[in-house]
């Protein structure tokens, strides 16, 4: 390209209109900027486009573990109920409301080991929501920032529901008769992994539910 520029600046110009005042080297000064910015620009549209792979990469990883914890507490629930086992060093939970947003949106929640055993690999499973027998559809997401629990320990976990309520009228309606479930897993020492089903009743979202949740074993 040079060259070129270099071949066509010594040529006469067919009118005043490009007959300028530049020399050879403001000519490829320009084009030395011209090319720069360019390449910038390409590799700016490589870098946003290998970024946005490799989130969509993350989010297909996270989303197949997520599918993997729930065919995994499907066929324990299938073993247990079959088998009905029992064991008596199993943990136990107390989990509590402790807040939320608006009406029950955004809902933090406190986990407490109440039992003698630690567990670990801890894992959210699911956090379901129904209305009068009817499951919400909505972005199930999470923030759990814990994977082990010692005896005694408490932690808390935050859950990215949505707001229970209408609007009709410019009025406000809660809703009634609302179940919360939400399905974990964990490991004991014994490295046998056991999944649990934590739920809570909420008669009126205008209410403020500060009973334990029934918690109990599922697989």
């Amino acid at each position: 390209m040079p060259f070129l520029i270099d071949m066509i600046y010594d040529l006469n110009t067919p009118c005043d209109f490009f007959d300028i005042e530049l020399s050879k080297g403001d000519i490829l000064n320009y084009y030395t900027q011209f090319l720069s910015l360019f390449a910038t620009s390409i590799l700016g549209v490589i870098a946003v486009f290998q970024t946005y792979k490799g989130q969509k990469k993350t989010d297909e990883i996270n989303q197949l573990q997520l599918s993997i914890a729930r065919r995994e507490l499907a066929m324990a629930e299938k073993q247990y109920h079959e088998k009905q086992i029992v064991n008596k060093m199993l943990p136990k939970f107390d989990i509590k409301l402790n807040g939320y947003r608006g009406v029950y949106c955004d809902l933090n929640l406190s986990i407490k080991n109440v039992s003698d055993i630690s567990v670990y690999s801890f894992t959210s499973i699911s956090f379901d929501v129904y209305r009068d027998g009817k499951k919400v559809e909505y972005p199930m997401r999470w923030k759990i920032k814990f994977q082990t629990l010692m005896k005694n320990e408490k932690q808390n976990c935050e859950f990215m529901t949505p707001n229970m309520q209408d609007e009709s009228s410019g009025k406000r309606i809660c809703w009634e008769n609302v179940e919360l479930l939400w399905k974990f897993s964990c490991e004991i020492d014994t490295s046998e992994k056991v999944f649990f089903a934590a739920k809570l009743l909420v008669k009126d979202t205008n209410d403020i539910n500060e009973d334990y949740w029934c918690v109990e074993r599922i697989g």
